[in-house]
């Protein structure tokens, strides 16, 4: 019976889904004709370790291949042999059922001391490796250690701990990791074109979300879905088979707990409960999302190291989530859901009880000295004090740029001289978004400058460091800058970049007293207070400390 994941299983290398630091490494090795005899292929499962190993045999043993190349033909005899599991030289191997030594010196031993029958090198596959008995991994390590010229070893599992330091030690070493949403979508949307099946984007994000980083594991669903039978499926039709996700809810009801807006999420938690949600599911998406906005906290680049991108449309709204989120407030609200979580009762009268107790305490009663966060909006361009920087700090970089004088003095888009300074700070959190499908790394590059308004139709980004400013005027990743500003503010926009090593990045925090309303900074000792209210205050008054100014 045909399969999804079987018959769109990639062919090449260029096929593979993400483990970039891995392709690029093993497509050097094999251009340089240099690749080790021994490779461990470890990582969670169903993210390409057995694919990859199969597309490496077939990369090693083609006979089209040029000098200098990695990448298979799939058309000469080996590849297609290869490809169709019959190349009586590639043997793949299940250690879960092959354990004993018995099987390791039949099956591997005396057979990799064989001469290849047609291809030019003899590759064994090893899958699960891990499942080995002790006496079989002793046996395996002699030939693992010195195998014959002809000979290959893939070794894949997916608990790399068990598997002994002697023959981990032998090996070239891959770590494979989860694939990304993004990815996952992409690759079912191309699956649905060919399969000429319309559907909507919303189920492929919620297949992609619900596979956690597992490509096969989407395949598989997608594949039911498509046994709906209809040409065109929507998300409701989805549901059919799709659990509903309420990702949308969770981030809801996340804004509301930013704001203290008791009301709105108690109403919201209701709306839940009446329309049958598991309460209990939902706090662990919250959770999910709660854990996203801490790592962008700490690394925007780490959420996309461990597969946590949700798709577009929440990720705009995660980013504004997190802006408005001071670290007290976060890390406040994530300890209560993770207890809300482990505490939950199986048996309870009123399901969504917990949750509304969770939502009363977070938005209403005292949080030991932590207060909701307050929207604190950058100044624009023409409010900040010019005498605190120094003429000599801020280095405009057209020299950099080589750009002549009459270039930067180019007619302006009429849309682009209506934008202020409020309309490019609302769109910010969006073009961060929607640079990231772009460039990854450029994201975090860019949250560490300020956008200061527009000065004849150009976008003046002030960055802290020079190498932050340097990385910005490359000129192809200027152009992707340059595209994406376009995009999200509707009008053709230029940029100039300027360095003030004075700069700090405003970020919203927690006010520490009082709200900044109340505050009055004239008034005898009220900048004390400010500084030594909420946790500092409570260190003071524990240890017996005092601020020396």
């Amino acid at each position: 019976m045909s399969t999804l994941y079987r018959d769109y299983r990639p062919q090449n290398f260029s096929g593979v889904l993400g483990q970039n630091h891995i392709k690029i490494t093993l497509q050097n090795e094999i251009a340089a004709s240099q690749l080790a005899q021994s490779f461990l292929f470890c990582g969670p499962r169903a993210v390409g370790k057995t694919t990859l190993a199969r597309i490496l045999a077939k990369a090693v043993n083609c006979l089209n291949r040029p000098a200098g190349g990695y990448e298979p033909c799939n058309q000469c005899a080996s590849c297609l042999s290869i490809t169709a599991g019959k190349n009586l030289d590639v043997v793949e191997i299940d250690a879960a059922s092959n354990t004993g030594v018995d099987n390791v010196r039949e099956n591997i031993i005396a057979f990799s001391r064989l001469a290849p029958a047609q291809a030019k090198t003899k590759v064994f596959i090893i899958d699960e490796v891990h499942m080995l008995s002790l006496s079989a991994f002793n046996a395996l390590l002699k030939i693992i250690e010195e195998p014959p010229r002809q000979v290959m070893f893939i070794l894949c599992t997916t608990e790399v701990h068990k598997v002994p330091l002697t023959i981990i030690s032998r090996c070239e070493r891959f770590d494979f990791q989860r694939i990304g949403v993004g990815e996952i979508i992409k690759k079912l949307s191309q699956i649905a074109s060919q399969e000429k099946i319309d559907i909507d984007r919303g189920v492929l994000e919620a297949v992609a979300r619900r596979a956690d980083g597992h490509l096969r594991d989407a395949e598989s669903l997608l594949g039911q879905i498509f046994s709906l039978g209809d040409k065109k499926i929507t998300l409701e039709q989805a549901e059919l088979v799709l659990p509903h996700y309420n990702s949308q809810e969770a981030v809801s009801l996340l804004e509301c707990l930013a704001r203290k807006d008791a009301a709105k999420a108690l109403a919201l938690v209701n709306d839940l409960a009446d329309s049958g949600v598991n309460i209990k599911n939902f706090n662990s998406e919250v959770l999910l999302f709660l854990r996203k906005l801490m790592l962008d906290k700490l690394n925007p680049e780490l959420s996309g190291k461990l597969g946590l991108d949700w798709g577009e449309s929440l990720e705009m709204k995660l980013t504004k989530l997190a802006e408005i989120l001071s670290w007290d407030r976060l890390l406040l609200i994530t300890r209560r859901f993770l207890n809300l979580v482990n505490d939950s009762q199986k048996n309870i009268a009123i399901p969504q009880l917990p949750l509304e107790l969770a939502v009363a305490e977070l938005c209403l009663a005292p949080a030991s000295g932590i207060k909701a966060p307050v929207s604190v909006s950058r100044p624009p361009l023409v409010d900040r004090p010019t005498e605190k920087i120094k003429p000599t700090v801020l280095k405009d970089d057209a020299a950099a740029r080589n750009v002549s004088p009459a270039a930067t003095e180019a007619p302006v888009n009429n849309r682009a001289t209506l934008l202020s300074q409020a309309d490019i700070l609302e769109k910010w959190p969006e073009f961060l978004v929607k640079i990231k499908k772009y460039n990854h790394s450029l994201s975090f590059v860019l949250q560490n400058c300020e956008p200061q308004g527009l000065t004849a139709g150009q976008l003046n980004l002030v960055f802290k460091y020079k190498f932050h400013r340097d990385r910005i005027n490359d000129a192809s990743i200027r152009t992707i800058v340059e595209n994406t500003l376009g995009e999200v503010y509707g009008a053709p926009l230029s940029f100039t970049s300027l360095i003030d090593e004075n700069l700090e990045i405003k970020r919203p925090e927690a006010p520490l007293a009082k709200e900044p309303a109340d505050l009055d900074l004239s008034a005898p000792g009220a900048e004390t207070d400010k500084k030594s209210s909420g946790l500092i205050s409570d260190l003071l008054k524990t240890f017996g400390g005092e601020i020396i100014n």
